[in-house]
């Protein structure tokens, strides 16, 4: 890399690196703002079609259109591995049509993806039906040649205005299913959560569809309420000592214990011995020899165990990861809940917030994540993931919701 001057080739050679430690917290990305960089196929949709017609084309091909109708894209298989994605129509003057929006690259599991102005570590895309998941930032629908279902053609509308696929309804008279595509948006499922409180609690039984949730914020806090049967414990976690850390993380580390909140609902959690702990971390970290230090996590706790819902439900897919995987992991400390679906993506055995490393070129962006989770050590899951202990992988995916639904009605209270 140190002999290559083209941004684009520096950037797939620095990529194998960051992508051999297999962890999407340690991320590494390229945003160009060069427009003189963007690629172009004069592509128009009736030639697409022409072209289209007779041949066999593989699954990810045709056209696509996102959740509020704005833009639609071609995608082409370009060569054996590698599909472009070309603007056809776009009410975004900057988004010209012939703009190759997205590369796809096909793996082993779906697709790799590049953006027109922003190369990725290989984040994850993937193709359910008739809908495209890039990741959990953008969802596409398909329109040619086989057009979106019903419940496709609504789930793709739960996209629009930025909701990251949040949802909720009452499936039969003993159970609620909520969708949430992203953890990007807690003000958003506070919101829901807030308006459906009454149905949820006096409902028996909740489904929470975080399929192609690939984390973001703790959103899942707002469901505490339901699923608590017991203090939750976090664990501790490890704060990696280098000079960046100690100097991002100390002001945090000494507001801990000088400023708890005064709301009395925290008071359980912030306990004096949590308060010590964290005390004397500040007085320690500066002068520290070890390259973890100990820090606890908060204990949750909730006002009172529900009486319904009876059972909860999560279900996961191999997009989910990041804070959804941490969800998983404290989840199991509810005898309420379910888990049913895939192995998640497995990226959480590294986490917190990610340090931004200043590189020489400044359209690259490196964050590498600042502390270890509680299970890293002992039993990490970024090579196999969190796995349900109800594999619905031989199941067709529109079918899960109703087979979770009635495998619920079958488990004792």
């Amino acid at each position: 890399a140190a002999h290559q001057s083209n941004p684009e080739k520096c950037f797939s050679i620095l990529k194998e690196y960051v992508v051999f430690f297999n962890d999407k917290h340690f991320d590494f990305e390229y945003s160009i703002e060069d427009s003189t960089r963007y690629q172009f196929n004069p592509l128009t949709e009736q030639r697409f079609i022409s072209s289209f017609t007779g041949k066999k084309r593989e699954a990810v091909e045709g056209i696509w259109t996102n959740p509020d109708s704005s833009m639609k894209l071609a995608v082409y298989k370009s060569n054996p591995t590698t599909y472009q994605a070309v603007v056809l129509e776009s009410n975004n003057p900057k988004l010209k049509p012939g703009l190759i929006y997205y590369t796809f690259t096909k793996t082993t599991s779906g697709f790799t993806f590049n953006r027109y102005d922003w190369m990725t570590p290989d984040y994850p895309v993937r193709q359910r039906g008739n809908l495209l998941f890039v990741w959990n930032f953008e969802i596409w629908g398909k329109t040619y040649p086989l057009e979106m279902t019903i419940d496709e053609k609504a789930r793709l509308q739960t996209w629009r205005n930025y909701a990251y696929g949040l949802d909720l309804k009452k499936e039969d008279s003993n159970t609620v299913v909520l969708t949430i595509g992203s953890f990007n948006r807690d003000d958003k499922i506070k919101e829901i959560i807030s308006k459906n409180d009454s149905l949820i609690r006096s409902t028996k039984n909740l489904i929470v569809d975080m399929r192609g949730n690939g984390g973001g914020n703790s959103g899942w806090i707002y469901l505490l309420p339901y699923f608590y049967t017991q203090p939750i414990k976090q664990g501790n976690t490890y704060l990696r000592l280098s000079p960046q850390n100690i100097a991002a993380n100390l002001p945090g580390i000494k507001s801990w214990y000088e400023n708890p909140p005064t709301d009395p609902r925290w008071a359980r959690s912030y306990t004096p011995d949590l308060l010590a702990a964290y005390k004397k971390a500040y007085e320690e970290i500066p002068s520290s020899k070890e390259t973890f230090f100990t820090l606890p996590s908060l204990t949750l706790f909730a006002d009172s165990i529900l009486k319904t819902p009876e059972k909860i439900a999560l279900v996961f897919d191999d997009l989910g990861g990041s804070s959804t995987e941490f969800f998983f992991y404290i989840s199991r400390q509810s005898s309420k809940v379910i888990r049913y679906g895939e192995r998640t993506l497995g990226m959480m055995d590294y986490m917190g917030t990610s340090q931004q490393t200043t590189l020489p070129f400044k359209d690259y962006y490196l964050l590498i994540p600042d502390r270890k989770s509680p299970w890293t050590d002992k039993a990490p899951t970024n090579e196999t993931g969190f796995k349900p202990e109800n594999d619905l992988r031989t199941m067709p995916r529109y079918q899960w919701i109703d087979h979770i639904k009635k495998d619920l009605s079958k488990k004792p209270n």
